[in-house]
């Protein structure tokens, strides 16, 4: 006991704990482990258990009160059971390493600009013209945003943050949009997209109004590009984690998270509730299992999207089966949006377009609509949720289970 007291005493002299911010990459995931503390206990508490367990910290998130840590030079990482022992301990877990996306590709070629809008023919619905190079998409159209936008609302200024493989800042449907973001994954790198799933999602919740390409279902909101992921659509979950930590440190309005596993764990869950302490909605996409609703999604405080099909079906009975909702996406009891999830044109990386399907392309058409809700005066996860459940219509032909409280139709956000 003597000995504890004399090393929390020399650390806390000393301040904080000696972080180094190593990556949360793939080669060292074996290593790391998080301990969560009660909000009591200090930092220099913290630190005296790392120093007695032989363990560096490698990331200090103050929200959860938790260390991320890894073994000091020499020694081995300690049992689960040896840390949850520890006073004021209130979760321990190890890291692991997986691949987050499974967003199908749809069968349409990527294209550059100028010829986007011989592309937009081909695609089922596609909604309203805007400009001579640019078209309301058929999923934007069909959350009925344009109706939102007659009234002056394009969600201007609020803050979305984006928890994925990052977004292309050189797209020109971002220009001088992507207000700030982080690499979670290694804080020295950048945050630009790699792989094109975050782009793709950024650009339908707010590609710009600006007569070129496509359009978002909110395009005047802030986008924040919080990479998570890496060019494979892999990444530790930890790295996930920092993610929404720095959407809870930087005072995101909504945060959306296109990813998911079919399993959860105490660690996933407590860091998604942080986002619920925080008062910031999750839009979290359902999964492409066809079978239960993955996590985050599944979580209590997250907002769970499954994928509506177009209008009349689609020719691929892997995307529609004969039903309103795709053939592959999740559903369960925690659905509750669904939202237009099948070909749907936006970004990629290059200034480039191309159409994906996936509870992935469904979930920020959420996102864009709960912008709109909070430009308009819904402030906090509860609001939010309420003004998109007044807002909602349910879908004919199709259960709670499938559709939660049904689509979401902008010109009811009121």
């Amino acid at each position: 006991m003597r000995q504890w007291v004399v090393v929390a005493l020399a650390l806390a002299a000393l301040g904080s704990p000696v972080r180094a911010e190593v990556a949360l990459d793939q080669a060292g995931v074996q290593d790391r482990m998080m301990v969560v503390f009660d909000k009591s206990v200090p930092a220099a508490d913290k630190a005296a258990l790392a120093a007695k367990h032989g363990l560096e910290v490698i990331r200090d998130w103050a929200p959860l009160n938790a260390l991320v840590v890894r073994p000091q030079a020499g020694k081995s990482l300690p049992s689960v059971a040896a840390l949850k022992s520890e006073f004021g301990v209130l979760a321990v877990g190890h890291d692991e390493w997986r691949y987050w996306l499974d967003a199908e590709a749809a069968s349409l070629r990527q294209v550059p600009l100028p010829s986007v809008g011989a592309v937009l023919k081909r695609l089922p619905k596609l909604g309203d013209k805007v400009g001579k190079a640019e078209e309301v998409q058929w999923g934007v159209r069909r959350v009925n945003a344009p109706a939102a936008w007659a009234r002056g609302n394009m969600g201007r200024g609020v803050k979305v943050g984006v928890v994925d493989t990052g977004i292309d800042p050189t797209h020109p449907e971002f220009s001088g949009r992507i207000v700030g973001g982080t690499n979670a994954i290694d804080s020295k790198q950048p945050w630009a997209d790699d792989h094109s799933h975050g782009t793709h999602v950024a650009g339908i919740i707010a590609a710009a109004l600006d007569n070129n390409g496509t359009v978002g279902v909110a395009p005047a909101a802030n986008l924040y590009a919080i990479k998570v992921l890496t060019k494979d659509g892999q990444g530790s979950l930890f790295a996930i984690l920092g993610g929404i930590m720095w959407c809870v440190q930087n005072g995101m309005e909504v945060v959306n998270m296109s990813l998911g596993a079919p399993q959860g764990n105490q660690l996933f869950e407590m860091a998604v509730n942080q986002l619920a302490s925080a008062d910031i909605p999750l839009i979290a996409a359902a999964g492409n299992d066809g079978k239960a609703v993955n996590f985050p999604a599944a979580y209590e405080s997250a907002i769970a999207v499954s994928a509506l099909c177009p209008e009349g079906g689609d020719e691929n009975p892997k995307l529609c089966n004969g039903s309103a909702i795709a053939a592959f996406s999740s559903r369960g009891p925690e659905v509750d949006f669904i939202a237009p999830g099948v070909k749907n044109l936006s970004t990629v990386l290059g200034g480039q377009y191309k159409a994906y399907s996936g509870t992935s392309m469904a979930t920020p058409h959420v996102t864009g609509l709960a912008a709109l809700a909070i430009a308009g005066g819904a402030k906090g996860s509860a609001a939010v949720r309420a003004a998109l459940q007044r807002a909602a219509v349910p879908v004919a032909g199709l259960n709670a289970s499938e559709q939660g409280a049904g689509l979401i139709d902008a010109d009811r956000l009121r």
